[in-house]
């Protein structure tokens, strides 16, 4: 996940005087694994304080001399007060021009330039990621990688929804980083949806991942082609297979209803065209529906209520907000 610099620079101050807690250690660690030039910005900053660190306590300036003359005309004083004050303002300042040179040079020369693509609603991007691999990303949906994918690992950050199909090297994994989890692949094609921090799912098409929380990999998930990972708050890592033909249905535009229950067929539409549809009558949700709706006929969603409703004796209706109703048709 992205970080504050003032935030890394706290916490790798807090390192040094060795006044982390397991907390901060911990968001320190990840911030180090992210990148290869996070290290160096890591390194460079201790070097710069184990420079300034190590200045001669005893040194004094070239005027010594003429100060001590001029002191024999004034009240005396000790020296330490004056000439401390001095050499310590002089290696506090130092300290600061070195780290935020360090800083400077670290954006300007080390840090890899990040990009950043958003969706809006009911807007889809397909992106060429540095390495080839393909990003498709869903309505509602950020994801935020280097431009050039330095480092031991291949890493994109991803809030919302996107479909992966990633290029193979084995020597440089490509890793998702989705609120606190995490999921690594060598060469494969995976939807991750993580909408929220409270829920987070991955499912694998072709290959194989590894899905786990970003704090904790012993513990995880080897997902394999036609099975997904789930991790909620209220539980822990699940594996299952997937069983709603229409979980892709957003990249694929295309939809598929065998012997569905309409409850579910009504879940599909929402997410599929962003929208809110209600049944009065709980008893609906009960009934069956057949049917498949190519791209050509997925232009908006009256369009697919029209088919769905006179084969199941309903009619829909459109309320001011937006919301759609469906109900039952009055017989005659």
């Amino acid at each position: 996940m992205p970080y504050e610099l003032d935030y890394i620079e706290t916490l790798i101050a807090r390192d040094i005087d060795n006044s982390l807690s397991p907390e901060e250690r911990e968001a320190l660690l990840a911030w180090l694994k992210e990148d290869a030039g996070n290290r160096e910005y890591y390194d460079a900053l201790k070097s710069t304080w184990a420079i300034t660190g190590n200045a001669q306590a005893g040194f004094m300036p070239n005027t010594e001399k003429n100060w001590q003359a001029f002191k024999q005309h004034i009240t005396p004083v000790p020296a330490r007060s004056i000439f401390y004050t001095y050499r310590h303002a002089l290696r506090i300042a130092a300290s600061v021009i070195l780290i935020a040179g360090a800083a400077t040079a670290y954006f300007l020369f080390l840090r890899t330039p990040q990009v950043t693509v958003t969706t809006l609603a009911h807007q889809k991007k397909t992106i060429t990621l540095p390495d080839g691999s393909k990003a498709y990303l869903n309505q509602h949906s950020k994801l935020t990688y280097a431009a050039n994918f330095k480092g031991s690992e291949r890493a994109v950050h991803l809030e919302g929804e996107a479909f992966f199909e990633v290029t193979q090297h084995t020597a440089r994994p490509f890793v998702v980083y989705a609120y606190h989890t995490q999921t690594q692949v060598l060469g494969t094609s995976f939807d991750v949806k993580s909408y929220n921090a409270s829920r987070v799912e991955v499912a694998v098409v072709t290959g194989k991942v590894a899905f786990s929380r970003r704090n904790n990999q012993q513990e995880r998930l080897l997902l394999e082609s036609g099975n997904r990972g789930v991790l909620s708050d209220a539980r822990p890592l699940r594996q299952m297979p997937i069983e709603d033909p229409n979980f892709m249905a957003w990249k694929e535009n295309r939809l598929s209803f065998q012997d569905t229950r309409l409850g579910d067929v009504i879940h599909t539409l929402e997410n599929y065209f962003d929208v809110r549809i209600t049944l009065p009558d709980t008893g609906m949700a009960r009934l069956r529906y057949n049917g498949t709706f190519d791209p050509e006929q997925l232009g908006n969603v009256e369009s697919v209520l029209e088919v769905i409703c006179p084969t199941m004796n309903l009619r829909w209706t459109k309320s001011a907000n937006g919301a759609y109703t469906l109900h039952k048709q009055l017989q005659l």
